[in-house]
This record gives structure tokens, C-alpha cells and sequence, in this order.
């Protein structure tokens, strides 16, 4: 009992030392600014290197197909996602990197094989744009 009262005021004292030396921080140069808080929560994002891709799916006739689907596919990672057009025919993506290669293509039941098309990373193009025709099946008899 007599060494665990020796000991424990040492502990305290080199416990209450490290927490002072934790605490300390370096003092700025007089040359530096002092970092602030501006309010803005980050700062503005570049978006030099962003894009939209567009377009139309039409029929072979010129008329929009409403509910085709076109599904772009990022070859860097693979993942892919599928736009429903709207009535007009009309879909979009937003926010494509400019620096990764980008597979198209665009189907509809009652129509013919899926047409497809590619967004190249050499393809400067802000805002990209690309339609698509589809064939209508025909029925045989």
C-alpha cells in the first residue's frame, strides 16, 4: 500500500504535464494570416472538367418515343444508369466527367435491336448532345 501512494503522485504529475504539453500549439509567424472561418461551407467546386449530355430518341419517322430507355455506361467504373424518356422523347444526364469514356444506348419493346453510341473523352462538346433513331419491328404475317 505504502508503493501505490509513492507512485500515484508521481503518475498525477506527469499526467497533468503531458496534458499541458497536448494542449500547447504553435504560435503563428508575424507574416502569417491567422486562419478564419469565412461561413461558406466549401469552396467553390471546379467544374471546368463537368458536363450535360442530351438529346431525343425518335422513331424512324421523326416522332419522339416516350418511355425508351437510354442507360449510360461510365467505362472507368463500369456503373451504369438508365434514363426513362419523357414524353417528348427527350433525356438528359447531368454532371458527366469530361476525362471518362461514356457508352449509350437507347431501346424500346416493339422496336428493333437497341441503338448505340459512344461520348468520347476527346469529344469537347459543353453541353454534349446526342439523338437517337430506333426502328420500328416489323410484324410478319
Amino acid at each position: 500500500m505504502g508503493i501505490v501512494k509513492f507512485l500515484l503522485p508521481s503518475f498525477v504529475l506527469l499526467a497533468g504535464t503531458a496534458s499541458a504539453f497536448a494542449q500547447a500549439t504553435p504560435s503563428a509567424l508575424p507574416t502569417e494570416k491567422p486562419a478564419t472561418f469565412d461561413g461558406k461551407r466549401n469552396p467553390k467546386e471546379d467544374k471546368s472538367r463537368i458536363r450535360d449530355l442530351s438529346g431525343f430518341v425518335r422513331d424512324d419517322s421523326g416522332s419522339p418515343i416516350d418511355g425508351a430507355i437510354v442507360r449510360i455506361r461510365d467505362t472507368k467504373s463500369g456503373r451504369t444508369i438508365d434514363y426513362i424518356t419523357k414524353q417528348d422523347g427527350s433525356y438528359a444526364f447531368r454532371e458527366l466527367d469530361m476525362d471518362i469514356d461514356y457508352e449509350l444506348s437507347a431501346k424500346r419493346d416493339g422496336y428493333g435491336d437497341p441503338v448505340k453510341k459512344k461520348l468520347s473523352k476527346y469529344d469537347s462538346r459543353k453541353p454534349a448532345v446526342l439523338n437517337f433513331e430506333l426502328a420500328k419491328t416489323k410484324k410478319s404475317s
